[in-house]
């Protein structure tokens, strides 16, 4: 979450959601500047909109343990357990250009 906002910092949104939700681990994660990288262009914010949209509906509808993604310009939900096992190696060409 961005800094102020309805609920204060992300420490007071813990808070509220563990209130709501006591039966949920809550984690917080505080960013520093250099690690939120630039700005974000209109298609990052679409996705993240999307994204979080769905990420919402799942907990809404008791959905657990999924990861919220798009496959085909489609809202897909992969299994953590199944997500987590996949890994994928960084193509050397995209090393090299940096």
């Amino acid at each position: 979450m961005a800094e102020g906002g309805e609920f204060g910092d992300a420490n007071e949104l813990a808070k509220v959601i563990k209130h709501r939700l006591p039966s949920t681990e809550v984690r917080v994660c505080i960013l520093g500047h250099i690690q939120r990288g630039g700005s974000p262009s209109c298609m990052d914010r679409l996705i993240a909109s999307r994204m979080g949209y769905h990420a919402v509906e799942c907990l809404v509808e008791g959905r657990f343990n999924v990861f919220v993604g798009i496959v085909n310009n489609k809202m897909s939900y992969i299994p953590l357990n199944e997500a987590v096992k996949k890994k994928q190696r960084i193509s050397g060409r995209m090393v090299e250009d940096r």
